[in-house]
């Protein structure tokens, strides 16, 4: 049987394959669209979690200094109630700072103490003291805040303050 077929088989040849992505020409097309998905990301998630935030998104800058507040207290406060309370932190801001710098610097202090030759557990206290206690600590001052936006309250929102401070404390020790 000799025929001039041979036994080569034909295969169909399939249409190009259509994606969904595009065919980019050049790498730089690829790194730019790929920038830009980063980007839409990153503000995706910013507007997501300026969203799903607790409270007022409102800065509360300064709060931290004073410990005794809850910020979630003054989250909950009306904007304006709110503002002239933090006015009072404000105003006070770069004495907290500087007490807190100093703190720093107390801590070198006392770094110092305990690397001397001649060690004394009587400096260690002494430059302890001189970091927790008198009119010019960080917690002091902290404390005279406080003092001062508590004679702001009205007696509901010294209330709803000392329900929130409770709440904080249950808060960290379940934790």
């Amino acid at each position: 049987m000799s025929n001039d077929v041979s036994n080569d088989v034909i295969q169909p040849v399939a249409p190009p394959r259509r994606s969904w992505l595009p065919q980019l020409k050049s790498r730089w097309w690829t790194a730019l669209l790929g920038l830009s998905l980063m980007i839409n990301l990153l503000i995706g998630g910013m507007v997501l979690g300026r969203l799903s935030g607790h409270g007022n998104m409102e800065r509360l800058a300064g709060v931290s200094y004073v410990q005794l507040i809850p910020r979630r207290f003054l989250q909950e406060l009306p904007r304006e109630r709110r503002k002239e309370l933090m006015e009072i932190i404000q105003r006070n801001r770069p004495d907290l700072r500087n007490l807190r710098e100093a703190s720093e610097a107390s801590s070198v202090k006392l770094a110092d103490v305990l690397d001397k030759e001649d060690f004394s557990l009587d400096d260690v206290r002494g430059t302890i003291r001189e970091f927790t206690t008198g009119t010019e600590s960080l917690a002091a001052k902290g404390g005279d805040v406080v003092v001062d936006i508590v004679a702001k309250l009205t007696p509901e929102e010294r209330k709803t303050l000392a329900i929130a401070i409770r709440e904080r404390g249950k808060g960290r020790k379940k934790k």
